[in-house]
């Protein structure tokens, strides 16, 4: 009897707790429909899922936000091509993958309106800095939204005003990023660009204070492996799948591939190259996408293209920016080089002025290939500034250790004069200053649409004329660096510049991101202000600034650097706005 009133009591028990798992069971389906129902009314919802959850109104929904192969012609690229995964199949974008109790609420939808509006935006002053996307102008936000649904997300998550708006779509477009490109192992032209896209505009690295981007780079340039954007399927491929019959994967038959789709490809691949050179180079903590000869085959169609009217710029870029990366190559080979423990006897390295003189000589034909409306182009011609300014830090970096007027091949010293040395450097001072001068005449309410790109010379050409400012050697002469380009000066006109833009585009608060840039810059000025000898008369300089007036700042903020953040060390600027390079 005491057995079986003790099996009861435990029948009895597993029937309560079968009750108890019941009924939650019941209250999570209950959660999840209701989920999946709130999911069906938002645009980015397959057909399908709503059709499941409401057959009555399934006439009135709209289509799926991505394009399936039977769907009609893109308006972007005039093929049934949009989105194909690396699995073979496309997918609907999913909202987000994290937990709807938790996550956080992104900004509400924008109105027809509000979507034109923004998509004006990029379309109109912000592709023109970096057009590695061709949207045309007959293009509405609907159509791209259908059409480019990543692209069109990753669009407001960088033209979005506020501060607030920008951080919590930047949140929800990564997520989506780490639900569709590594949960679901979908590749697509669409995540691309829009990947991209973040990557080019967000002050994600900014706000976060991380190197964000350079993880997120690193995502992109596997998405163009993937997509074989860069190079063909080698012929001794070793993967079983390409010779089973049947087999799609994610090697698509580029011979099918009409004009336009061809172009935005190349696009796209060219971007990501670009994208990767300069982040490679401000956060160094990556490796830049390798040039290929497929790549070369792009950018020259892209040159030769007229009928896209940003194509010709962005191939220029492009040109710049590969003479750029090459010699960063033999720069970093040669630093290796030199840290050997037993460097080989069997052959002796070219002098380093050879390779300089050879990209000075390329860098000259690029400049005279210039079209006269090219030549015309500000923000062109201060990135063939910044190029000499990387291809002069090839011979001799402002903050090496090496003395400069050191006997090449002793004393560990490297094989060039210390005249070339010294105009190596002054090469460096007069690049900063001719970038400079075009960055001044810049409409301040432009600076919002300026990319990365842009942003990373500034900080390189600040980090380096500091370095030059406060470089200690017997043989270098400061105060003529100072007579040529005031850093100080330079710095108070890039924080009132800040500020006159930030009022423009109509930040309010003290969080915004222009805001923050100009007391990050004045905070980095009252420290420098320290390292430059405050006690000397001050120099007035030779050359003057166009597009701003001084003292017209913020009072708010305030130039004493401990009054704003504890800096510590040189080291600190140049991680945070400069990178290691």
């Amino acid at each position: 009897m005491a057995v079986k009133d003790s099996l009861r009591k435990r029948n009895a028990q597993k029937n309560h707790n079968s009750t108890a798992r019941i009924a939650q069971l019941e209250g999570r389906l209950e959660g999840v429909v209701s989920l999946l129902q709130s999911l069906a009314k938002a645009p980015e919802s397959s057909t399908s899922l709503r059709e499941a959850l409401d057959d009555e109104n399934a006439a009135d929904q709209g289509p799926p936000m991505i394009a399936t192969p039977n769907s009609s012609p893109s308006i972007i690229t005039g093929t049934n091509e949009d989105s194909v995964a690396a699995s073979g199949s496309g997918a609907p974008l999913p909202p987000s993958f994290e937990d709807p109790t938790t996550a956080q609420s992104p900004p509400s939808e924008p109105s027809t309106e509000e979507a034109e509006t923004y998509l004006g935006i990029f379309r109109t002053h912000m592709l023109r800095y970096l057009a590695f996307v061709y949207i045309p102008p007959n293009v509405t936000a609907s159509q791209l939204r259908r059409e480019r649904p990543f692209l069109f997300r990753a669009i407001l998550a960088v033209t979005t005003p506020t501060v607030q708006d920008k951080m919590v779509r930047g949140q929800e477009l990564k997520r989506i990023i780490a639900q569709t490109a590594l949960l679901e192992n979908q590749s697509s032209i669409d995540l691309l660009l829009g990947l991209l896209t973040y990557i080019a505009w967000s002050y994600d690295s900014f706000l976060t204070r991380s190197g964000s981007l350079s993880r997120l780079i690193v995502l992109a340039i596997s998405l163009v492996g993937d997509l074989r954007l860069n190079k063909p399927v080698p012929p001794d491929v070793h993967m079983i799948g390409p010779f089973t019959p049947g087999f799609e994967g994610c090697y698509g038959d580029t011979n099918q591939e009409t004009g336009q789709r061809y172009l935005e490809r190349q696009r796209a691949v060219l971007g990501c190259f670009l994208l990767s050179s300069i982040v490679s180079s401000y956060f160094a903590q990556v490796d830049p996408m390798r040039w290929t000869p497929q790549m070369e085959e792009g950018l020259h169609a892209l040159s030769v293209n007229k009928a896209c009217p940003t194509d010709e710029v962005f191939a220029f870029q492009v040109r710049l920016q590969l003479l750029a990366q090459r010699s960063i190559h033999i720069r970093d080979q040669r630093q290796e080089d030199s840290t050997l423990i037993a460097p080989s006897t069997t052959a002796t390295p070219l002098p380093a002025s050879i390779y300089v003189r050879s990209f000075h000589s390329q860098l000259q034909e690029l400049r005279a290939s210039l079209s006269p409306d090219l030549a015309q182009d500000g923000v062109l011609i201060a990135h063939m500034h910044y190029i000499e300014l990387c291809i002069n830090e090839t011979l001799h970096t402002a903050n090496s250790n090496e003395p400069l007027l050191a006997t090449p091949g002793k004393s560990g010293s490297s094989n060039m004069t210390g005249f070339e040395r010294l105009e190596c450097l002054w090469r460096s001072v007069n690049a900063i200053k001719s970038w400079l001068d075009i960055f001044f005449t810049l409409p301040s309410i432009t600076l919002s649409s300026l990319s990365f790109l842009l942003r990373a010379q500034l900080a390189r050409c600040l980090v380096v004329l500091y370095r030059l400012s406060t470089l200690e050697d017997p043989s270098w002469d400061r105060q003529a660096v100072r007579s040529t380009v005031d850093l100080l000066l330079v710095l108070d006109r890039v924080a009132d510049k800040l500020e006159i833009g930030s009022r423009e585009i109509g930040e309010q608060s003290s969080d915004e991101v222009f805001i923050q840039f100009s007391r990050v810059i004045r905070t980095f000025r009252g420290w420098a202000s320290t390292k430059i000898a405050p006690e000397e008369p001050a120099v007035e300089p030779t050359w003057s600034y166009a597009g701003t007036t001084p003292n017209v700042g913020y009072g708010m903020m305030d130039s004493n650097p401990m009054m704003m953040m504890d800096i510590g060390s040189e080291r600190w600027f140049e991680e945070f706005l400069g990178g290691s390079r």
